[in-house]
């Protein structure tokens, strides 16, 4: 029973459960033009202009510490909806209690996590500290409610890219939410933001039925195989917690790819790796942790130009083609939006 026990519980903590809330639908729904299994194509970026051009010239995509995103209950908001999918009568009083009582849901509480990788500065295995920053993109590439939120200065733009899994080194598997080891003990994962609480609470008691059942078989053994079980039932709610946003946000359709950093390389004097740029941007009066991670530039589909632009051949699409040209970009198309909106001065 031992190592299947064990073979379980690392399954899980690979594991992410963020497919949950589709698997009542049909393969027709799945696969309909803008069903689940598509959304990872044709995911776009909104971004002035400005930053249009750092990330072409540059070859990079700006990810930011997940502290600081828009959704102040980002990242602490799965600790009560935990807490309120245990108080269901379905978990014995003494799961919910290691569940509950375990020094694992205090350290999910704290922005810092822990993961076995190999150190670059020791040469071996070990518990390292990583930190998280993510990059948001919609998978509607002609949003008015975006458009409103960038590019209501008339500056904005939305990069389309033809798939999430053909934009970075190392991270190229289909499906739409998933996760992958990048170099230099980096993890990546992409997926869909879960907005319903419904939704939510239906991937977080995935997860718990899946630990109970562990635990239900090893109950007689219980200290041998405890570590095992907080240690699955800590790395799965890490891996979803980054996808959980406000459903106030939900008009954004968001699709967000994480990169989990370990600390010593954001520490050293030299950036490695696909890492070009790390420090701190300001956005107001706020000094926001960010690293520009290497991308694929074939990887871009097409850009949009936001609706507020509406002269013909206008000199804004102008720029942005020699811009294009100079990074002998040429083949990607450039169209104007298609929401007839008008702007008063």
């Amino acid at each position: 029973m031992s190592n299947n026990i064990f073979a379980r519980c690392m399954a899980i903590s690979m594991s992410h459960f963020l497919n949950t809330p589709y698997k009542e639908q049909t393969i027709t729904e799945m696969y309909a033009p803008d069903g689940f299994a598509n959304k990872a194509s044709g995911i776009c970026h909104y971004c002035t202009v400005d930053t249009l051009k750092e990330i072409l010239n540059n070859g990079c995509l700006r990810f930011s510490d997940v502290r600081f995103l828009n959704d102040s209950t980002e990242f602490i908001e799965i600790i009560p909806l935990i807490e309120n999918v245990l108080s269901c009568n379905e978990y014995t009083s003494d799961f919910r209690k290691l569940i509950l009582e375990s020094v694992e849901m205090e350290e999910l509480k704290k922005y810092y996590q822990s993961y076995t990788g190999f150190s670059r500065i020791t040469h071996k295995y070990e518990q390292k500290i990583y930190r998280t920053y993510t990059c948001s993109f919609s998978t509607e590439n002609d949003s008015l409610s975006m458009w409103n939120y960038y590019a209501s200065s008339g500056e904005g733009v939305s990069i389309a890219f033809n798939h999430s899994w053909d934009m970075f080194e190392g991270s190229d598997k289909s499906e739409v939410n998933i996760g992958e080891k990048l170099k230099n003990d980096i993890m990546i994962y992409r997926g869909l933001i879960v907005y319903k609480r419904e939704d939510k609470k239906k991937c977080i008691k995935e997860l718990l039925d899946a630990l109970q059942q562990i635990y239900n078989e090893a109950k007689n053994e219980i200290e041998k195989y405890r570590g095992h079980i907080l240690f699955a039932f800590r790395e799965s709610i890490n891996h979803m917690r980054c996808f959980f946003k406000n459903e106030s946000f939900a008009c954004e359709n968001e699709y967000r790819i994480v990169l989990k950093i370990p600390e010593e390389l954001l520490l050293a004097e030299e950036c490695s790796g696909d890492i070009k740029k790390k420090g701190q941007f300001k956005r107001g009066n706020i000094l926001i942790p960010f690293v520009d991670y290497k991308f694929k530039r074939d990887s871009i589909k097409h850009i949009v130009t936001n609706p507020f632009i509406r002269e013909e051949n206008s000199m804004f699409e102008l720029g942005i083609r020699e811009l294009l040209w100079q990074n002998k970009m040429e083949d990607v198309d450039i169209f104007s939006s298609g929401i007839p909106i008008r702007k008063y001065s």
